[in-house]
């Protein structure tokens, strides 16, 4: 991944986890992972001993490494809990716990590929929609180095057939139609620019950036007749309606309002796209599960997970083989 598009990356998760959302899936977790899910991390926990050192990746705002702490301040188990993302993280907005057992220690701005831990570190490494967004021959070197021999990997990952990534790659085509060059935000804010700044209101070159504009609207309103349950379309065309009312009558309207509102909704893409991109097949699991045997990861257990019958996400387990040479494959950084 080249160096613009991986910043893109960063800076569009570092937007989203400010907004203090505590998992990927808001629709679903609003208020931290649940029920069947936080059952199943609670299994996962069930390794965790005194003392116990635990490392949650691509943390967000720190839902799973904050599971991990409830789970071992209810059995008294005092564990050093690490969580880190390359995002810019938001977690003390997230931190309503009275503990006074465990702390979470976050760091922001750490790429799994490169965590700069201490080597045969870590009893147990967990991780939620988290290493599929990795590049994963440098990650997976880099969790075997980190592991303790005998140490536990569990993970829960993006399903290519789930009910979330049929829905994601619906959004990105009825999205990619929406935003085709040029797009809405471009005509209107060549709109804004002779409109707010013109000297004759009734100027034609005013009035061909209005035609242009309200050409975009009448494709963007067939658009949303096609697809009525698209929030995206819905919300997007009304921000952009109430713009072109504020351009007419709002005599403090900002053109970088549209600017600001326009990197939002690229942000949101840029999320979607990374979803999308880090659904993982069988054949995809099959692939990341030799990966992790070539590294010593080895036991590595991976099935479909379910939600009330529908597809939710693969479940992983795994486990650093007591015997392995880490420096053959993960080399020798501390």
């Amino acid at each position: 991944m080249n160096a613009a598009r991986s910043s893109r990356k960063a800076a569009a998760w570092s937007s989203y986890w400010s907004e203090g959302n505590i998992t990927s899936l808001p629709n679903l977790f609003a208020d931290n992972y649940s029920g069947n899910v936080l059952r199943f991390w609670n299994e996962a926990f069930e390794t965790l001993e005194e003392n116990s050192r635990v490392l949650d990746i691509c943390t967000g705002n720190g839902a799973i490494a904050h599971l991990a702490r409830e789970y071992a301040d209810q059995k008294g188990i005092r564990c050093e809990i690490h969580a880190i993302d390359v995002a810019e993280i938001q977690p003390g907005k997230l931190d309503r716990s009275n503990s006074h057992i465990n702390e979470i220690r976050f760091r922001s701005g750490v790429a799994v590929e490169s965590t700069h831990c201490r080597s045969d570190y870590f009893d147990l490494v967990v991780g939620q929609f988290a290493l599929e967004y990795c590049q994963l021959p440098d990650a997976v070197g880099e969790l075997s180095r980190i592991m303790r021999p005998g140490g536990m990997l569990v993970l829960m990952m993006h399903h290519a057939d789930s009910a979330t990534a049929r829905s994601t790659r619906q959004f990105i085509e009825v999205a990619d139609m929406f935003l085709q060059e040029p797009t809405l935000f471009y005509r209107l804010r060549k709109y804004a620019e002779q409109r707010i700044g013109q000297k004759a209101i009734n100027s034609r070159k005013t009035f061909r950036k209005r035609q242009q504009l309200m050409a975009g609207l009448s494709e963007a309103d067939n658009l949303s007749a096609r697809f009525p349950d698209n929030r995206f379309v819905s919300v997007t065309l009304d921000h952009i309606k109430r713009f072109v009312e504020r351009i007419h009558g709002d005599p403090l309207f900002r053109i970088e309002e549209i600017r600001d509102f326009e990197r939002t909704v690229q942000h949101h893409l840029t999320r979607v796209r990374d979803q999308r991109d880090a659904s993982f097949d069988k054949t995809r699991m099959s692939g990341l599960a030799a990966l992790l045997r070539t590294a010593g990861i080895r036991s590595v257990q991976y099935e479909p997970y379910f939600l009330d019958d529908v597809l939710f996400a693969w479940t992983l387990w795994a486990r650093l083989s007591d015997s392995h040479i880490k420096s053959t494959f993960a080399g020798t950084r501390t």
